[in-house]
């Protein structure tokens, strides 16, 4: 619907520029927007206004001039009219709401599809935890958040690639394997110190036990010991790191690793180009690099006085290896510690002829767990945080991810464990899921009844006269636009409001016919409104089930 008023709109505006009742300039970035009150119609644009400096005119005037010149060939618009100072409000005819009814369920699962990408090769990179402890409630947000963004650019004509980066080449594995063989060692000698900046937790000591059980490590020079330790402990886990995202639904198409960065040589030849275009320096025996020149508060260090690339050298790689491999866009979902680090990574891309705009990064901020009313802090697991293994046993796949999603990434995420266990409609994925089941329910019921569906679009749409219907209606026809809303913005999160509102108003809806059999769907006395009713409610079965689709959570048909 929105796309068709603005191509009308557009139309209009073409037809007042060669008729020179408007000067012809630039089309503004207007809006076609539904109204907050439903007394302003059904769309609203505020195309006068955005007009008003370069026509040197009022706004209202403006509009008229616009609707005087609009061409409606189709009968989409039942009435228009001039609101505030100079706002365009539009009515949809009602025919048009019920063929949009009829598409969506001749469309059914490529309802809300689009080619918005145009097929424009994306790389999204989210996750990319260390692989030194279990996977925690951050990374489970980050997962969350990644794995949703990537199935709705899909959806959207994005050729999208997911990418996990293994942090494995620094200092944080060889601590691993000092922890590992403290622990194996403490077992025979209690007295053995631990590293100061060790790894603590259960998972440590479970390491231990397995390469004992695999290896003896006495046999061993301490060094070559620690050595093994840190690859038998990044190995199991990365292992266990791919078990719990395949549980919580995410699967990765590239694993990049930067020890194999490092090994391909690749890292010195990013330097090389950077040194060729006058973008790297020496300073008291370090390397840095000309960050300063494209927008960063200080020049940084690649590589340090004792030969070492510094991590930033090993980003700044990684990042120039994505551009060389022909993606058009990229996406970083980072914890919002890396808050500092966002412009110095952009400001080392642009510097090696990465033009801007090409990274996006996403900070996600904490997740806070709550239980019986207090905040959790500690797993015994872990050590210090709790894991995402431990939610997910706690609450399940579905109530995690879409709790993830229920707050914007760069908020704090209160999780509250009981909320979510409940069945009730405080729990907002129950609420959700409970309306696709309800909706099977009924169509379980209109087969006892002998009233089978038929999915070419009845005759009898027109039936569909109640308010709380063509409310329906509308709400089911923001779901494409929704969807490539959340592509521009890079705010999965969205969906998850739209499903709740969306459910929200279908429960409404089924509760009044369960006080007035006036509004029922199923009314053996009237089955060509039953056929009307059961048609509404498959539509909305679809966008509620291609919308938890997206979301990476399952549509029950039974609750």
């Amino acid at each position: 619907m929105r796309k068709r008023l603005q191509d009308i709109l557009n139309a209009g505006l073409e037809k007042c520029f060669q008729a020179e009742s408007l000067k012809r300039c630039p089309i503004p970035n207007y809006s076609v927007e539904v109204p907050n009150h439903a007394g302003f119609g059904h769309f609203a644009t505020n195309l006068p206004l955005l007009l008003a400096s370069s026509q040197g005119r009022p706004p209202r005037e403006i509009a008229r001039i616009i609707l005087a010149n609009i061409l409606d060939q189709d009968g989409l618009i039942e009435k228009t009219d001039i609101a505030g100072p100079g706002f365009i409000n539009f009515s949809i005819a009602r025919n048009e709401w019920l063929n949009l009814l009829s598409r969506i369920v001749s469309s059914g699962a490529e309802y809300g599809r689009s080619d918005l990408g145009r097929g424009k090769k994306t790389v999204v990179e989210f996750v990319s935890a260390n692989p030194t402890g279990p996977l925690h409630l951050g990374h489970g947000r980050g997962a969350a958040l990644g794995d949703t963004l990537c199935r709705i650019l899909n959806f959207c004509g994005f050729d999208v690639t997911r990418e996990f980066y293994i942090n494995d080449a620094g200092q944080q594995i060889r601590l691993l394997g000092e922890s590992v063989f403290s622990r194996w060692k403490q077992t025979v000698d209690p007295g053995h110190p631990f590293p100061e900046k060790g790894y603590h937790g259960e998972y440590i000591l479970d390491l231990a036990r397995q390469i004992s059980m695999q290896e003896d490590l006495g046999n061993m020079a301490e060094e070559d010991a620690i050595a093994f330790c840190s690859r038998f402990g990044k190995e199991k886990m990365l292992e266990e790191i791919r078990s719990d995202l395949k549980e919580f639904r995410v699967h990765f198409d590239t694993w990049s690793s930067e020890t194999d960065l490092h090994g391909s040589g690749l890292l010195e030849q990013s330097l090389q180009a950077l040194r060729q275009r006058g973008m790297v320096y020496e300073r008291d025996g370090a390397m840095w690099i000309r960050t300063t020149d494209y927008g960063d508060d200080k020049d940084r260090v690649i590589r340090k006085r004792d030969g070492q690339y510094t991590y930033f050298a090993s980003d700044i790689s990684y990042h120039l290896q994505k551009w060389s491999r022909g993606f058009t866009g990229a996406i970083n979902i980072w914890g919002a510690d890396h808050h500092g680090y966002v412009q110095r990574v952009k400001a080392a891309l642009n510097s090696s002829g990465v033009e801007e705009g090409w990274l996006s990064v996403l900070l996600i901020q904490l997740v806070k767990l709550w239980k019986g009313g207090q905040e959790v802090k500690m797993s015994k697991r872990a050590g210090q945080y709790v894991t995402l293994r431990e939610l997910l046993e706690e609450v399940g796949v579905d109530a995690a991810r879409f709790v993830f999603l229920t707050k914007n990434h760069d908020s704090t995420l209160d999780f509250d464990v009981d909320l979510v266990k409940k069945q009730d409609s405080d729990n907002p994925v129950y609420y959700v899921q409970y309306a696709h089941a309800r909706i099977c329910s009924i169509f379980r019921r209109a087969a006892e009844e002998g009233l089978p569906v038929h999915w070419d679009p009845p005759p009898v749409l027109g039936r569909l006269t109640a308010e709380e219907e063509m409310a329906l209606i509308r709400n089911m026809a923001e779901f494409p636009p929704l969807l490539e809303d959340a592509c521009g913005k890079l705010e999965p999160h969205r969906l998850t409001y739209y499903l709740a509102d969306l459910a929200g108003l279908f429960h409404k809806y089924f509760n009044m016919g369960t006080k007035n059999a006036e509004y029922r769907v199923i009314n053996t006395d009237d089955v060509e409104l039953s056929r009307a009713r059961l048609f509404l409610a498959g539509a909305l079965r679809i966008v509620l089930e291609n919308g938890l689709g997206l979301l990476g959570i399952t549509a029950p048909e039974k609750m």
